[in-house]
């Protein structure tokens, strides 16, 4: 739980991003990495803001060094009566620094962030976090705050959201307030979010599981946004959508049906990952868990997507939803590995985990009993993950609000 001092510093915090209105200078800057071809270029990364109109355009001014000067001009969109831009950053090298700042000599520049390019040799950072929600309990993303600032001090280079992004997706001010208390991570670490059940609408008829405007307005993500894959360093980033399985269970209309379109789609997604000799990792994340303890284990879910996944090789599945970090033993055809080490052989199946919670209630421990469970902690908290990815490696290691850690272990790719 976050302490007195913890609460009087982001509170502070976030009421000065707040006091940088969304209808001024830039705000809610945040990257995301585009799936496009790359032709052996690094991929491409898209800046996204917010600011008031400007007559004579807004761009992004970008460069390797910490005075950027090329110019590139943003596409414009309006929400909720505000402008929203964006553009894409392309023909970048490898490995490199680079410096940016986004607006106009009109409406006024943002401070200039970083950000690095993906890497030459497949080595990297990628932070893991999920359930943002602001619920009664995290007012205004403070506690969101918290785990932000954490996450931001390991530099990750790619930030993975599991879903819940807001408590309730129907509320255009959530939507800004995580991408303004976020903006310091995400303005330098893409944000590469799948969508929770709190982030769609949930009532039956025609919109159920749908997204609601504000996030295709405010989001420039790969694909169809909701899902996408993309390729980073040696890896395939594979992000799907789960809808609101507890919701869809009862009326046939979980996500991922065996024959539907978004099946299809993972299944070809997969097929091609597999295929690729230069690619060392498939990772795919989602919000409802596979495997879980209690509530959260939706029967129809796994039945869906764990035959598919099995079908093919994935190194990690991540999701989110329950509010408690869990990390399974490995599976593969059907069959739960015996061995529960540090250290541990991709060749031995998937490693399925549920990344706990960076924002809404901390749900109380629990699961040590199920079959599959191989870590979960004594007490609930807040927390995050931190990927260290190489060719030959992946190290995930656990954290809480206070960097303590709670778990650790390290994925190897071992020569067939």
């Amino acid at each position: 739980m976050l302490s007195g001092k913890h609460l009087s510093s982001f509170v502070t915090a976030f009421l000065a991003a707040i006091s940088l209105s969304v209808y001024s200078q830039p705000s809610m800057i945040h990257l995301s990495v585009d799936s496009g071809e790359k032709k052996g270029m690094p991929a491409p990364v898209t800046v996204t803001w917010s600011s008031d109109k400007s007559s004579s355009g807004q761009y992004v001014v970008f460069g390797t060094r910490p005075d950027p000067s090329k110019k590139v001009k943003a596409s414009e969109t309006v929400s909720d009566g505000c402008s929203v831009y964006t553009a894409e950053l392309v023909r970048l090298r490898p490995g490199k620094e680079y410096y940016y700042k986004c607006g106009s000599d009109a409406t006024g520049w943002s401070k200039v962030y970083s950000f690095a390019s993906e890497p030459r040799n497949g080595s990297f950072r990628v932070a893991v976090i999920g359930d943002t929600q602001d619920n009664i309990n995290n007012e205004n993303f403070v506690k969101t705050a918290a785990v932000i600032n954490a996450v931001k001090g390991y530099d990750p280079a790619i930030t993975l959201h599991m879903g819940d992004i807001v408590n309730d997706g129907s509320k255009t001010a959530s939507w800004k307030g995580f991408l303004t208390v976020s903006q310091d991570l995400n303005a330098e670490s893409p944000l590469m979010p799948v969508l929770g059940n709190h982030d769609v609408n949930n009532e039956k008829g025609d919109n159920f599981q749908k997204p609601f405007k504000d996030f295709y307005d405010l989001f420039n993500l790969p694909g169809d946004e909701l899902n996408y894959s993309f390729t980073y360093g040696k890896v395939r980033f594979i992000g799907i959508f789960s809808g609101w399985a507890q919701g869809a269970e009862p009326l046939g209309e979980v996500k991922y049906k065996p024959g539907s379109p978004e099946y299809a789609w993972l299944d070809n997604e997969l097929s091609l990952a597999e295929a690729d000799h230069g690619l060392n990792w498939i990772i795919v994340w989602m919000h409802y868990p596979v495997n879980s303890f209690g509530w959260s284990n939706i029967k129809a879910w796994k039945d869906n997507i764990l035959p598919l996944l099995e079908k093919h090789r994935v190194d990690l599945c991540l999701a989110g939803h329950r509010h408690v970090y869990e990390r399974h033993l490995q599976m593969k055809d059907g069959k739960i590995a015996e061995k529960n080490a540090s250290s541990l052989s991709a060749n031995e199946g998937t490693v399925f985990i549920t990344n706990g919670t960076a924002g809404g209630n901390p749900t109380g421990p629990g699961g040590k009993e199920i079959p599959t469970i191989a870590f979960t902690p004594e007490k609930s908290m807040y927390c995050y993950a931190i990927m260290d990815i190489d060719p030959g490696s992946i190290k995930y290691q656990v954290f809480d609000v206070d960097k303590n850690l709670i778990d650790s272990f390290v994925l190897l790719r071992e020569q067939q």
